[in-house]
Formats: C-alpha cells, structure tokens, sequence
C-alpha cells in the first residue's frame, strides 16, 4: 500500500512539537531546581544521616558505605501523607509539560505507524523515536509511582539530544519495510527491545547521578568543598538512587532476555538457524552479558554500590554500541539502519 504522506507530514510536525514542549521542560525543571526552596523528598535520607552512616561504616570500604541501611525516615506528623504529585509551580508546569510532549510524540509515532501500515519502528530514525519516547514513559511512571520528580532533567537531556540527531541526521522518509524486516516477528522482537532499552537508559542516568551524589557526600562527610552539593540538595541520597536504579534493571532485564531469544527464532525463521554471531547477535549477548553481571554484582554484598555502579555503566556502554554503532559502522545481517545516503 502507497504511504499517506499527510499522515507522514504530520507525524513530522508531531515530533518537532515533541522536542519543543521536552526543552520547556527541561527548562522548568531547572528553574525548579534553581528557584524552588530545597525541600526533602518522599525516601531522601537526611543529609544530616549521611555523614554518620559513612563514618560508622568506614570500616566496612567504601561499598559498605553506600549501602548502608538509613534506617527509618522521620515521622510525619499524624493523618499526613505524602502526595504523588509534583509541588511547587516550576515543578508542575514542567511535569505537565513533560505529559503533553510524551503524549505527542505518542500520537507522532502511531501516525507514522499508520502513514506507513506497519510498525512504526523498521528503522534508524524511527527506533531512536521509540526509545527515546520509552524513556520518558518510564520518567512519567516512575515520577508518579514513586515521586521522582528531580528526574525530570536528567532524563529529558539525553532524550532531546538523542531526538535533535534523529530530526537532522538521522531522518528517514516513510516507507516500506525492507523484504528481511517483513515478518510479525519485528513487532515481538523489536518491541521488547525497545522497551528494554527505555528503561536501560532511565537507570543509566539514574545511576550517573547516584555516582554523582555518592562522590559529594563522601567529600562532604571528609570535610572537603563538593561542586554539586547545590543540584544534589534537591535529590535524595545515593541510596535512594541506588535502589531506583536497580529496579529499573530488574524490570528490564528479562524483557531484553525475551527480546534476545525472540530475536534467535526470528532468525531461525528468517536464515535457517538459531544464532550465527552476527555483530548485532554478539553484541546483543555481550549487553545481556554485563547486565547479568550488574545483577550478580547488586546481589553480592562485597559489590554493591560504587563498584556495581561503575559495572552497570559498561553495561549501559555495550547497550548503546549495540544500538547505534553496530547499525552505523558494522555491516552484517541486521543491517537496517535505514539511512539516507
């Protein structure tokens, strides 16, 4: 079937809107940041906690010490229960800012998607559209369910980087898919990677701001001057951003599992055989590889914290090679970056 192309026109004009209405809120959510009052966070461990906790576990390294147990936050007064939604008018006008542009990029996609009658995601361009727009679902989600609202940010900087490239050098025009990508598989397959990687890049930043927050307060608890404790004074401990951090992976983890093993019987269907150790297959295995060993890592008291950390963004470096470089610089069988030439 021939593409519409007032529904390709309009998917365009959709992501364009997208990127805008992200960096208002990046916007806001710096003016939150540099306006609003400092406020403690729902699971923010009192900076006062900080020092003592590092210093009682001193002997323990220094991944006992990021790990150690806060204990129990302080008592709120009786019948008071803290709200799931963002205070403050910097911070609600760049959450809503935030709901609108994911909204939009959204409908961008499902446009392309029927523009096009397939899945909207056979491509370059429109694979970084869908991580990207993943990432932010998972920032919504997680801003609600557990009021990580200072997030915001963080996690919009790398998306409206990742989507500015996809716009001006990335960009493909609609089209069909190629003869290799027309199967159902793309939409099992493709899918659970996608998701996979939205959540994989919401832990990476959340875990460069834990390594971050962990540096300031031990030069803090040294008695040392640290750079960031003005932006760290708005976002919970090292240990609250640890754990989020971990969730995320847990959760991502098993879906980048079935996307890797969705992908073998694809390619049984597609080659005649399960797994041949194309750059896209090996390196798919290497990310799923240095994930496990974040995981091994997390579950293993010896390193937990910094160490984790540091293998959770090798990890996170795989994962990105595996998305971009390969498509760019490697050639093989998954060679469908798309672009024009």
């Amino acid at each position: 079937m021939p593409v519409n192309s007032g529904l390709a026109d309009a998917a365009n004009v959709l992501l364009f809107t997208t990127v805008i209405l992200y960096a208002l809120a990046m916007l806001a959510y710096a003016c939150d940041f540099a306006f609003a009052r400092q406020r403690v966070l729902a699971g923010t461990v009192p900076a006062d906690a900080v020092a003592p906790a590092l210093v009682a576990a001193g002997a323990g390294g220094p991944a006992a010490a990021v790990t150690a147990d806060p204990g129990p936050p302080p008592a709120r007064p009786a019948g008071e229960r803290p709200s799931r939604w963002p205070s403050g008018v910097w911070l609600r006008t760049a959450f809503g800012l935030t709901c609108i542009g994911v909204t939009c990029q959204v409908v961008s996609i499902t446009d392309r998607g029927l523009a096009e009658h397939r899945v909207p995601w056979g491509n370059m361009y429109e694979f970084i559209a869908a991580i990207t727009c993943m990432a932010v679902l998972v920032l919504v989600a997680a801003s609600v369910r557990y009021r990580a609202y200072y997030m915001g940010l963080f996690v919009l900087l790398p998306v409206v980087f990742g989507l500015g490239i996809d716009l001006t050098v990335i960009y493909t025009p609609a089209g069909a898919l190629v003869p290799a990508l027309q199967s159902y598989w793309i939409a099992i397959h493709v899918t659970a990677m996608i998701v996979a990687s939205g959540l994989f890049i919401f832990g990476a930043v959340v875990t460069t701001l834990f390594l971050i927050a962990d540096r300031s307060q031990r030069r803090v608890a040294a008695g040392r001057s640290s750079f960031s404790a003005g932006i760290l004074a708005h976002l919970p401990s090292s240990v609250v951003l640890d754990r989020l951090s971990y969730r995320s992976i847990l959760f991502a983890f098993p879906v980048w599992t079935f996307g890797v093993m969705a992908g073998a019987i694809w390619a049984d269907h597609a080659w005649g055989r399960y797994w041949g150790w194309d750059p896209k297959e090996t390196w798919s295995f290497i990310t799923w590889v240095v994930y496990a060993m974040f995981l091994h890592a997390r579950a293993t008291a010896g390193w937990r914290g910094r160490r984790a950390a540091w293998i959770h963004m090798a990890a996170f470096t795989c994962l990105m090679f595996n998305l971009i470089g390969v498509n760019l610089w490697i050639s093989g069988l998954h060679s469908y970056a798309g672009l024009p030439g």
